[in-house]
């Protein structure tokens, strides 16, 4: 019997209807830890509801069919394998982990419109011997996730070559406390607006959000073009830490979620991400946020993926310390050149020590343990 026919069949129990209640605990997610352990981030079917709603407003009209292999334990493969489909009544192509070749066949097969991904996953997906076989066109939308590997100007024209139609976007600033996804780039794509500019670029907020930077020292309110604190507030922050009061205080003030992580707001509203402050480099008593090196250091034709943490020093305090994985099959390139071409592009003093490893630490989502990096040094 299909398996459709049978749950038609199938007796439904006499239910009472209850009252929907926004404000009731729902999950408790988890923050990935890479600096810190993690902690339990309380949040309510409204929060839920909140975020489903401000993605499918930017999303809705790309597809009726979505994919996800995210694992549901990460919020972004909650919100992408389960809340999201359930708000809009889409279909979900579920994978249990990622594979390139099994992601492809569901893509082609099941007509996929839009999915979101790590930028490594995409670069797999593109350099599968067998990528030439399927056809991927359904695919209209492409959310990237920058956690090792960024999105940059070469991966979207490699990708728009084949599919000139589809949007590929980074997938935007959120934290597990925001519940995620709490700013827009999807709309910035035309002429490659969004990465032509600064390369801290995460786009403006999410309907019903508000954004503002404020100064780590003080909290008061800094003027656009000034970099400190990231602060939001929307219908998704979370209600707390779990078991956590005194880093739920730090954190919640007044109705605003303080960050930890650095941003600027500029004179046309745009916002752009600096970096978390834990992992901010002072030299010489100047602030130097890793992000901006990363940004810039990533699109050196040799490197896949870099990552940069601080190395005390005795003279200037700390000096920022650049790893870097290349490409497979790059040209042979030297630390000291790698560094000469930093400091073409950034300050003198942001240009970081290169060391070139083979592959990085990961998290269980995925992200770079620059702990890890740290306890390297």
């Amino acid at each position: 019997m299909d398996f459709f026919e049978a749950i038609a069949m199938t007796p439904r129990p006499d239910i009472p209807a209850r009252a929907a209640d926004l404000g009731r605990l729902a999950p408790v997610n988890y923050t990935s830890g890479t600096t810190s352990y993690p902690k339990g981030c309380r949040h309510t079917q409204g929060h839920m509801l909140y975020t489903a709603a401000a993605n499918h407003l930017r999303a809705e009209s790309f597809s009726e069919t979505t994919l996800n292999f995210f694992p549901q334990f990460w919020i972004a493969g909650q919100n992408h394998g389960l809340v999201y489909q359930i708000f809009s009544g889409t279909t979900l192509v579920l994978l249990s982990r990622w594979d390139p070749l099994a992601f492809m066949m569901a893509v082609s097969t099941q007509r996929v419109g839009a999915t979101t991904m790590l930028v490594d996953n995409l670069v797999e997906v593109m350099n599968h011997p067998r990528f030439a076989e399927f056809d991927l066109s359904c695919l209209k939308l492409i959310r990237c996730v920058s956690f090792v590997k960024k999105l940059g100007l070469e991966i979207r024209q490699l990708w728009t070559a084949h599919y000139p139609d589809a949007v590929l976007c980074e997938s935007a600033w959120g934290m597990t406390e925001t519940h995620t996804a709490n700013t827009v780039t999807i709309g910035f794509q035309d002429d490659d607006f969004d990465l032509r500019s600064r390369p801290t670029f995460v786009g403006v907020p999410s309907p019903g959000t508000d954004f503002k930077i404020c100064s780590f020292e003080t909290g008061e309110l800094l003027p656009p073009g000034s970099e400190g604190e990231i602060c939001c507030r929307s219908p998704a922050v979370f209600d707390g830490y779990l078991n956590a009061p005194e880093a739920t205080r730090e954190a919640l003030r007044d109705g605003w979620l303080h960050s930890g992580d650095i941003g600027q707001i500029d004179e046309n509203g745009f916002i752009h991400y600096l970096g978390r402050k834990k992992d901010l480099i002072k030299v010489n008593g100047m602030s130097v946020a890793p992000a901006e090196i990363e940004a810039v250091l990533v699109t050196h034709p040799a490197v896949f993926a870099v990552a940069v943490v601080p190395r005390r020093d005795e003279q200037c305090g700390e000096r920022p310390v650049a790893f870097v994985e290349l490409k497979k099959n790059a040209e042979a390139v030297s630390p000291a050149s790698m560094a000469d071409w930093c400091r073409q592009r950034i300050a003198t003093y942001k240009v970081p020590e290169i060391r070139v490893i083979p592959e990085f630490p990961l998290g269980t989502t995925g992200k770079i343990r620059k702990d890890v990096l740290r306890d390297w040094l």
